[in-house]
């Protein structure tokens, strides 16, 4: 009796998807990319409209993952054996979700601290952006990095200057500027996958 051949099942490594076919499906939701782009620039609109609320909404998105973050830290603390460790987790991750926690209740408050922390935080990095520009040798763009540089610790010191002052619209004008630049560049790749798809249908 002659052996007979068995079909087999294909392996899935046999015929991998290629980047054209994964290009082809996103050419195929290119409407669904403008549609989010739009959202996003619609809703960064309304946040310069009101940026106070924006500052209210931003902090608070900030506790609820500081929330988050503590519980998950306190959790990875209760695991460890050392109890050094242990204590230093605890404390740590209680300490992030108590400041989530105001930042909840009281958002105006917690804006008071993250302002002062980004201004901070953009002089910080503006002055490493110098630092490593002046590294760089003379085939590299480094006026470009200064510059970058210099703006970044520019825009830190100004907002340290008016804190706290400005502590209920600045939050609410960098979530803004976020979603409106966001929402253009998902509005701009749907455009192009839309030409794409016209060109190569």
């Amino acid at each position: 009796m002659a052996p007979v051949d068995l079909p087999q099942a294909a392996s899935p490594f046999s015929a991998p998807i290629g980047l054209g076919s994964s290009l082809s499906h996103l050419r195929a939701r290119w409407a669904s990319f403008a549609a989010l782009g739009a959202a996003f620039i619609i809703c960064g609109t309304i946040a310069f409209g009101s940026l106070v609320s924006a500052t209210v909404a931003s902090v608070w998105m900030n506790g609820v993952m500081m929330i988050l973050a503590g519980i998950a830290e306190v959790g990875m603390g209760l695991h460890m054996k050392d109890w050094g460790r242990l204590v230093l987790l605890s404390v740590a991750g209680a300490l992030i979700g108590i400041a989530g926690v105001v930042c909840v209740l009281n958002p105006l408050l917690g804006a008071v601290a993250l302002t002062l922390c980004l201004g901070a935080g953009l002089c910080a990095t503006g002055l490493v952006r110098i630092y490593v520009a002046s590294q760089m040798g003379s085939d590299a763009p480094w006026r470009v990095a200064v510059l970058s540089g210099l703006f970044t610790f520019i825009l830190g010191v100004i907002i340290m200057a008016s804190w706290p002052v400005n502590t209920r619209y600045v939050l609410g004008l960098f979530l803004a500027i976020d979603l409106v630049f966001y929402g253009a560049g998902l509005l701009g790749l749907a455009l192009q996958l839309r030409a794409r798809q016209r060109i190569e249908p």
